[in-house]
């Protein structure tokens, strides 16, 4: 019988923790992420993304001005494979990505988010940060750390 082709290893991850705020214009709800990270087969190559809510978003719609909510991230993971022992490893990346800063609009008064149903006028701005987990067999445990939060992560790997 031929060997089976190497496949992905791949992580599946959560992770919450504290945000960074320290204004009283600053959003301090929990942040949150979840995301993939993923091992090309015979490499150290790490790649990944993780959707996260995190840091502040100014919200000036539905005829609210400036109201303080969490912002919403999409990043993407660049690193690579430190360790490879048997069934330990541990990995870093560089997280790259946009976070929602704000959203305007002039309002409505027949109770559309935006005048006219238009859309609101929404700002991005860079998301920063790294990852870095330690596996032993299947668990994956870890930090996340971006501009906007320090999160710990929780993971599986397959």
């Amino acid at each position: 019988m031929p060997d089976a082709a190497p496949t992905l290893r791949t992580t599946l991850y959560v992770a919450s923790g504290s945000a960074r705020a320290d204004g009283p214009f600053e959003n301090d709800d929990t942040p949150f992420a979840i995301g993939i990270m993923a091992q090309a087969p015979d490499s150290r190559l790490i790649f990944g993304a993780d959707l996260g809510r995190e840091g502040t978003f100014l919200d000036s719609t539905w005829r609210q001005s400036e109201a303080i909510k969490q912002g919403t991230s999409v990043n993407l993971l660049v690193g690579g494979n430190l360790l490879d022992a048997g069934p330990w490893k541990a990995d870093a990346a560089a997280l790259l990505g946009v976070r929602t800063a704000s959203a305007d609009c002039a309002d409505s008064y027949l109770g559309y988010q935006c005048y006219a149903d238009t859309p609101p006028s929404t700002e991005y701005e860079a998301n920063f940060g790294a990852l870095v987990t330690v596996s032993y067999s299947r668990m994956a445990l870890g930090i996340r750390a971006t501009g906007e939060s320090t999160q710990i992560v929780a993971g599986l790997r397959f």
